[in-house]
């Protein structure tokens, strides 16, 4: 989401609250550009500890399977959507893994790098665009210690422990972490509570009770669902928050932003069905275009992704 989209919404006279849905149509050409423009596809749900995730169109439709090993345990897509980050269930400890505590990173046009964690298992992934920064949650390999660093995944050189600021929630509760395009801010999160940071400055910015977090790329605009069920975009820049208010229906669950911060991958529910669909949300104006009529059970779009075609077989 850009300063122009907050403007339009202010401007809008929309009150907080974005506007209803327009023409499907008109709705489903401005994502079928924004898809072809920037080669993407969708993952409905990025699936761990089982199948190969498989990804489709803007259509709805089976596009193909990514170029991923199955047994994943954790998967990261780069806000840019061109790099992936996995872990397999290998890198657990006993009696789930062996141990093995390697984190994959790749842009399927070039070998897959790894990495080798000599301090911990790794809880949580997020890569950064570019591949630049990897923030990770890892659980030591002697003592049961949590911490959440910041690694630069080229060379495996610390760029931040963060540890310390965590103090409202226990790091190993961190079920979320969203980096921005560029590594520098970071949304860490648990079912109830989550905090964004500024990560070389190692401070933070902005907490507040929710959950579901999506940060955007560009590290402006947190999307979440609050304690009261209502989902909610704040500005980390005015700190200013507006509602997200669909034409019948409702946002239950944030997937990620698209890489030009235009739309946001959603679960909604509502109109006909009792099932909760995967849609395509337009930050700016609350349009919405449904991709999947229904999502596993349980599921309310957080798992959702946007990959580039490139990752496909």
């Amino acid at each position: 989401m850009t300063r122009r989209h907050l403007f339009d919404l202010t401007v809008a006279g929309l009150a907080g609250t974005c506007g209803c849905s327009a023409r499907e149509p008109e709705m489903t050409a401005k994502v079928v550009s924004m898809a072809e423009r920037l080669d993407l596809a969708i993952v409905p749900v990025m699936w761990t500890g089982g199948p190969t995730p498989e990804a489709i169109g803007i259509d709805g439709k089976s596009a193909a399977k990514l170029l991923l090993p199955e047994g994943l345990r954790l998967v990261s897509v780069s806000p840019d959507c061109g790099w992936i980050a996995w872990a397999l269930d290998a890198s657990q400890p006993p009696p789930i893994g062996t141990g093995d505590a390697k984190v994959f990173f790749t842009d399927a046009q070039s070998p897959i790098k790894t990495m080798q964690l000599e301090r911990g298992y790794p809880r949580q992934l997020s890569l950064s665009s570019d591949a630049g920064y990897l923030a990770l949650t890892e659980l030591g390999t002697v003592a049961p210690k949590a911490r959440l660093i910041v690694l630069n995944p080229r060379t495996q050189e610390l760029q931040r422990d963060l540890s310390d600021l965590i103090t409202s929630f226990p790091i190993a509760d961190i079920n979320r972490l969203r980096i921005s395009a560029n590594g520098q801010c970071l949304a860490v999160g648990t079912r109830e509570r989550f905090m964004i940071v500024e990560v070389q400055a190692g401070r933070v910015l902005l907490e507040k009770e929710g959950q579901l977090h999506s940060l955007s790329p560009d590290g402006d605009f947190v999307a979440f669902i609050n304690n009261a069920g209502v989902p909610a975009i704040t500005s980390l820049i005015t700190r200013a928050s507006t509602e997200l208010a669909l034409h019948w229906r409702t946002v239950v669950g944030f997937g990620p932003w698209s890489p030009d911060g235009a739309f946001l991958l959603a679960g909604i529910r509502g109109g006909f069905s009792v099932f909760t669909k995967l849609a395509v949300v337009d930050c700016a104006t609350g349009d919405f275009k449904e991709i999947v009529p229904r999502v596993v059970e349980g599921d309310r779009g957080e798992h959702s992704a946007w990959v580039k075609r490139q990752f496909l077989s």
